[in-house]
């Protein structure tokens, strides 16, 4: 398989609203996800379970989507890994969903090979200026770690920005998050940055609806493509 770690906050976790044909839809043919048990089933939507109430729908399964349609025949295994709420500071060397997420691509990694690690994350650290001021640093710690403790020096490392949408009045420092991943844009190689403009919230001015999440998934898509 070609293996995806899907890693961040509530935006990878998918929090758009299940309905019409994603409430229904049969589990995908060729696209497995890793459940909590470290079994692979079949992916369907939602790919995560970190807060059941509130999981939807997310970029992840739209992105894998795409991805195979250029490559018939194979299978994609999608490594969910990604919390609601979380700050970076858990996604670094030491911290618990950092040290959670290397062990499971370890052992989704006995079933295929790691082709891509998606991120989408930065929204709880752009409250307080301490959080958003340590960023970078701790983006980039955790893009070389992940690279080197998994072997992936040369796997794509996709992320986001945070959607345009989102309060100042609440999150005042998306701008220095967002100028942080385009940091990292320009100083790893196979790294790609998709944009969110255009990109619609599902009414609390922070999650994408379905159709943004899946646009997302889309676009990031697009981008791991580029590298191919």
């Amino acid at each position: 398989m070609r293996l995806f770690l899907l890693i961040g906050q509530s935006n990878m976790a998918g929090r758009g609203p299940l309905e019409g044909p994603d409430i229904n839809a049969e589990p995908e043919k060729n696209i497995y996800k890793l459940d909590d048990n470290g079994v692979w089933m079949k992916a369907k939507e939602p790919l995560h379970n970190d807060k059941p109430a509130l999981v939807g729908v997310g970029p992840g399964l739209t992105f894998a989507r795409i991805v195979l349609g250029t490559f018939n025949g194979e299978t994609a295994g999608l490594i969910p890994c990604a919390v609601g709420g979380t700050k970076i500071e858990r996604w670094v060397p030491g911290g618990d969903l950092y040290e959670r997420a290397v062990t499971r691509a370890r052992l989704a990694m006995e079933s295929g090979q790691l082709s891509g690690i998606l991120w989408a994350q930065g929204e709880s650290d752009s409250e307080l200026e301490a959080d958003a001021s340590a960023y970078q640093d701790r983006l980039f710690n955790l893009i070389t770690s992940l690279r080197e403790e998994l072997n992936a020096q040369d796997v794509p490392f996709i992320s986001a920005k945070l959607g345009g949408f989102i309060r100042p009045e609440e999150y005042p420092y998306t701008d220095q998050i967002n100028g942080a991943l385009e940091s990292a844009a320009a100083v790893y190689d196979r790294f790609f940055l998709a944009e969110s403009a255009g990109l619609t919230h599902k009414g609390d001015y922070l999650h994408y609806d379905a159709a943004s999440a899946k646009e997302l998934g889309r676009r990031m898509a697009e981008g791991w493509l580029t590298f191919q």
